[in-house]
């Protein structure tokens, strides 16, 4: 595991010292690919130890920030607009906490909330909400929704009123911590005995690998399949990967799976189907090829 970095460490660091997805040093990593995307021309390193692609680029809290706010779900009007698109996934979800958990006064934060969309949900049904987010108009949004909310990027900058918590959920922001592996054990303190963090994620590095091939032979197609494989992420983490990450760092996987990962019911029919061949594969022959999953994990005591 890599040491426990500042807040002032983390925006200073002149390039990736460490795989965002597992912390080993990046000198156990080699070159991936080379390609143009959201962030623009980036250096893609794949780390021995985890198997995951991740962006040879240092981290910077307000150019995190700064680029978020370009895109779809940091832009005001448009994230906002993803609360009820993504109606669909949030229900799913909440279905599958209260096998493991009845919601009524449990605590529930929500790291990178965005525009507080899942928190609305799980308030709806019994949930203490809290979140934070790194772009301060989306917290802002969800403080005038009267939700509790902070602008900070990491689970330990957070403040709010609980110390600690019964649940904690991230959704589709794993994917851009700059360390992950601290930032998982940062969940494990904050969470209650038993606690639950339950987590949406994206694994395309099955996608990124195809793309990283091809792309040696048709630069373009390659670049295609690259862009669709990491759209705008730090990183891309096999789900195996993930899981063994989690049992590191003091959980008990409960569940993992793409059934209940689909965003929306408007999502492109090609997404869902890709979602439903991925589940079948998943549950039949344990092959992850999937866009992503929903994991659920309980704190190891």
């Amino acid at each position: 595991m890599s040491a426990v970095l500042s807040q002032h460490q983390i925006a200073s660091k002149p390039q990736a010292e460490i795989c965002p997805a597992c912390g080993a040093s990046s000198t156990q990593a080699g070159h991936a690919w080379k390609f143009v995307n959201a962030r623009g021309e980036t250096e893609w390193l794949r780390c021995n130890c985890c198997r995951s692609y991740f962006m040879d680029r240092g981290y910077s809290l307000e150019s995190e920030v700064s680029h978020t706010q370009t895109m779809t779900w940091g832009d005001t009007e448009r994230g906002a607009q993803l609360n009820t698109f993504k109606q669909r996934m949030y229900k799913s979800i909440l279905e599958q906490m209260q096998k493991h958990v009845q919601p009524t006064g449990k605590s529930l934060l929500d790291v990178g909330c965005s525009y507080g969309g899942f928190m609305e949900a799980a308030a709806a049904v019994g949930f203490n909400v809290c979140g934070f987010d790194i772009v301060p108009q989306a917290v802002d949004f969800v403080k005038s929704h009267g939700m509790s909310a902070e602008s900070c990027g990491q689970i330990r900058d957070f403040q709010g009123t609980n110390k600690s918590f019964d649940v904690i959920t991230v959704l589709d922001a794993n994917i851009y911590w700059p360390d992950q592996a601290t930032e998982l054990s940062d969940i494990h303190s904050r969470l209650n005995d038993g606690g639950l963090l339950v987590m949406r994620v994206v694994d395309k590095s099955w996608l990124a690998t195809v793309g990283a091939g091809l792309q040696k032979l048709s630069p373009d197609r390659g670049q295609k399949l690259l862009k669709r494989a990491v759209n705008d992420h730090r990183f891309s983490m096999p789900i195996g990967s993930l899981l063994s990450l989690l049992k590191t760092t003091g959980f008990n996987v409960i569940s993992a799976s793409p059934k209940g990962a689909v965003h929306s019911d408007d999502t492109s029919l090609l997404v869902k189907l890709s979602f439903g061949v991925g589940i079948a594969l998943w549950q039949t022959m344990g092959v992850f090829l999937a866009p992503g999953a929903v994991v659920i994990a309980e704190k190891r005591t």
